[in-house]
């Protein structure tokens, strides 16, 4: 990182605790009431995705100093941060793996996915798109890496800190298998894509920290690369297999970046 992390006075702990009661309270209910049968359903399945957004801005403004919650709002919203490689890999890096993924499935005997393009043209597309990223993305990524990845760096590597985060992350994302409608409800609880799905979160845990740390810790770069992730998901339909190889890529990037050679200028506890 081109830029010390500040000293906090809120820890990762706690907030861990926080968004995992608080999410899955509004999720279990969410579940029975079936969010989109009514506008009080949705708002309820809406404020349990929330909880990684409400646990950090609150946390931060109730214990951090005026500097550091200046410095946590600068991260999600100053596209200075990014240099333009920054930004290619935030929008193009987790694509490519994905369209790897297929054309290798393709090779081994699969059709090629036909995508899934929402109706209204060029409007739905932009809509997926605005939605996708303001109501997954970003406000998981003030949390995650906004505020849980700085914490935990402050005290262990950034390699551990994805580990750790990349857990908490697939927790998270349990309830959800429970919600009829959503995405992990579709895949089935303790299916093979339940597997594959809760695995990925842990290198693409790690390839995010790393492209959140090369952009000055810019919490928009990772909510990008979070974005271009989920967007392709919701465009693409994939196979088990075509999932299967989409996390052996990942794991491959998560070790590249693990081991890469460092220069003189670059500790070890740095990606």
């Amino acid at each position: 990182m081109n830029q010390s992390s500040p000293q906090f006075r809120s820890g990762a702990l706690g907030y861990f605790g926080f968004v995992l009661s608080w999410s899955t309270c509004f999720w279990s209910l969410s579940a029975k009431l079936h969010p989109g049968q009514s506008p009080e359903s949705s708002l309820i399945f809406l404020l349990g995705g929330a909880g990684p957004l409400i646990g950090a801005v609150a946390l931060t403004h109730l214990f951090e100093l005026r500097a550091t919650q200046r410095d946590f709002w600068r991260r999600i919203f100053d596209p200075r941060l990014l240099s333009l490689t920054d930004w290619s890999v935030a929008l193009l890096l987790h694509p490519a793996i994905v369209l790897l993924a297929v054309l290798v499935d393709w090779v081994l005997g699969a059709s090629v996915p036909t995508l899934k393009l929402p109706s209204g043209g060029a409007f739905g597309l932009l809509s997926l798109a605005f939605f996708t990223f303001w109501f997954g993305p970003l406000p998981e990524e003030i949390g995650w890496r906004g505020f849980a990845q700085d914490r935990l760096q402050a005290r262990w590597s950034p390699l551990q800190a994805s580990v750790v985060i990349g857990l908490v992350w697939a927790l998270w994302h349990v309830p959800l298998f429970f919600v009829p409608g959503t995405f992990q409800h579709q895949l089935g609880w303790r299916s093979s894509r339940f597997w594959i799905f809760s695995a990925s979160l842990i290198p693409l845990s790690i390839v995010m920290t790393w492209v959140y740390n090369r952009a000055e810790r810019s919490t928009l770069a990772a909510a990008l690369l979070h974005f271009s992730g989920n967007l392709c998901g919701a465009l693409i339909p994939k196979t088990t297999r075509t999932a299967s190889l989409e996390l052996l890529l990942l794991s491959g990037c998560a070790l590249v970046i693990t081991f890469r050679p460092r220069n003189s200028h670059q500790s070890r506890a740095q990606f």
